[in-house]
């Protein structure tokens, strides 16, 4: 099977919950199925994600669709770590 395991912080609900996204709710649905996509595809960082500053380094950005919440994550070769969610746009690197 192709794909990464996703991995979420530890403060990564805590977030979820700061930006109005709560259990049961559809928002909430979405950002897990996000999330279960991120890990299911061989290629990241995938069409329409792109990076922004995240101390330390970088990390890239995937909107959750139909949702006005976009999720910071890493990845290596097995995991996809899922850092944080955002409200609003995260500003993209230039380079």
């Amino acid at each position: 099977m192709a794909g990464r395991i996703p991995r979420l912080s530890t403060t990564f609900r805590r977030t979820l919950a700061a930006i109005g996204v709560r259990p049961s709710t559809a928002p909430y649905r979405g950002v897990f199925t996000a999330i279960g996509a991120l890990g299911a595809v061989e290629a990241l960082p995938g069409m329409g994600d792109y990076e922004t500053r995240f101390t330390p380094g970088r990390a890239h950005v995937r909107r959750v669709p139909g949702q006005n919440v976009w999720l910071l994550y890493r990845f290596d070769a097995d995991h996809v770590f899922v850092i944080t969610a955002r409200a609003q746009p995260p500003v993209p690197l230039d380079e």
